[in-house]
């Protein structure tokens, strides 16, 4: 059977609600899902930086995961990171949350994000990927992030995928598509690479280059934990998404003003999205505790971030 389509769109890289112990804050994180549920068309569970997945082992990632299928119930696309510290754990975190969800009917709504460059060469990639095909039947998004590389310090030669292996990786089904973060012109090699599979999605991992120029599947954004309507709108907008057609031009310039609102957001949650995310959606009432696992050295702009998202009039609903 053909794997799923990965979805065109607006994909929310959703927070992780924590408890002062670290644990998972179940109602916050059904009140999570259920703001953005509406104005997305994909989530991104446990993602490495803004869901701090670096950090969650197994057993959080699982309860996560189970959370957003009991409010989604298969009809919107999760995505949830897989990858671990080496090839070993990411097979194990695979293995795991493949067989916490493989009796369960929404269980078609999931993709598994993992980035390989973390624990592997390039070297071998697609033959990597049909071995994972043994353990699970379900879709996976890779992740092209130099700035993970880095943080993994592990000795390998390229922080990004190869342009000739993705396209090999293009050819697999159980490869539906990519995030990418890096140079737009790798960004516009990696779509030629790709043209051979029409739904092959390559969606923006950075949320500025989407905004200035759009690509053709969508954006990963965690900005849209604070703002989901307008984030839907300007994906939408931007990817032609509405059934419009042409968009009049009082739209076009509420577009572009939500734009560069987006863009004011972003340079003061971009210093650690997790801390000023989380402390904006506690101060909206949307979450009880905003600990982060990491938390940020002398950080500044949380009252401005919140006297923009107040201009917003984002009631945080």
């Amino acid at each position: 059977m053909e794997p799923l389509s990965a979805p065109r769109g607006l994909i929310v890289e959703l927070i992780t609600p924590l408890t002062e112990k670290g644990l998972i804050h179940r109602s916050s994180l059904e009140r999570c899902l259920s703001r953005v549920v509406k104005f997305a068309q994909g989530i991104f569970l446990a993602s490495p930086i803004g869901g701090e997945g670096l950090q969650l082992d197994l057993k959080a990632r699982q309860e996560i995961l189970a959370q957003a299928l009991e409010v989604t119930r298969g009809k919107l696309p999760l995505m949830i990171w897989i990858t671990g510290k080496d090839e070993e754990e990411t097979r194990r975190i695979l293995f795991g949350l493949h067989s916490s969800v493989e009796n369960k009917e929404e269980k078609d709504s999931i993709f598994w994000v993992d980035a390989p460059l973390m624990y592997h060469s390039n070297r071998g990639l697609p033959s990597l990927y049909k071995e994972y095909g043994s353990i699970t039947d379900l879709p996976f998004i890779l992740l092209n992030d130099p700035g993970l590389i880095e943080h993994s310090k592990r000795p390998f030669k390229r922080k990004n995928i190869r342009t000739a292996v993705l396209k090999e990786l293009t050819y697999l089904p159980s490869v539906a598509g990519l995030i990418f973060v890096g140079e737009l012109d790798r960004a516009h090699n990696y779509q030629k690479a790709a043209r051979g599979r029409s739904r092959f999605r390559i969606y923006d991992g950075d949320e500025a280059r989407f905004l200035d120029y759009p690509s053709l599947s969508g954006v990963v954004s965690v900005g849209a934990n604070l703002l989901p309507q307008q984030w839907h709108q300007v994906t939408s907008s931007s990817l032609h998404l509405s059934g419009r057609g042409q968009d009049y031009p009082d739209s076009l310039r509420q577009i572009w003003f939500m734009g560069q609102q987006l863009h004011r957001l972003r340079e003061i949650y971009l210093q650690a999205p997790p801390f000023f995310i989380k402390a904006a959606l506690k101060k909206l009432d949307v979450i009880e505790s905003a600990f982060s696992l990491e938390q940020p050295h002398h950080p500044k702009g949380l009252d401005q971030l919140m006297e923009l998202l107040r201009e917003y009039h984002d009631g945080g609903a």
